[in-house]
């Protein structure tokens, strides 16, 4: 019996030990392809002098930072983002609905919660989106306010 037990509490300890360690590694395991078309690095030089951020990396390990200029080399929002829905119209254009969770830079609030419906074109140049902070818009409308335009950036 305490040949049983012991073999038992070694086991508890163990599965705890595994998975204490695979946690503390710090590392993200990969949530998109790495090939996604909406990973990579998106800039609009135009928004270095507006409301809007003239930078945004989206990385396949499920991370979003926003960068105010777009030359900057801190971010100003970071969060993490999940892919709710993907498709691909006639044309090629890839469609995607997804959330970001956000920790701000200079004020931290952590869990602002962003909606986004974003396309980008067959050549996987150009991004475009809308965004909201209370539901998936409804279509990608250049005259929404939200609407905002990026380039791949090499």
């Amino acid at each position: 019996m305490k040949t049983r037990a012991l073999a038992s509490l070694l086991i508890l300890v163990l599965a705890v030990l595994i998975i204490v360690g695979s946690c503390a590694t710090g590392k993200k395991a990969p949530v998109v392809k790495e090939d996604e078309v909406l990973c990579g690095t998106w800039i609009n030089t135009d928004y270095d002098t507006m409301w809007k951020y003239g930078k945004i990396i989206i990385e396949p390990e499920g991370y979003y930072y926003e960068y105010d200029p777009s030359y900057s080399d801190s971010w100003i929002f970071k969060g993490d983002y999940t892919i709710i829905q993907k498709w691909t119209d006639a044309d090629g254009n890839t469609y995607y609905k997804y959330m970001v969770t956000t920790i701000h830079e200079v004020v931290p609030q952590v869990g602002d919660k962003w909606y986004y419906l974003a396309s980008i074109d067959k050549s996987g140049d150009i991004f475009e989106y809308v965004d909201s902070a209370v539901e998936f818009p409804s279509e990608i409308n250049p005259n929404y306010y939200t609407y905002t335009i990026r380039y791949r950036q090499e």
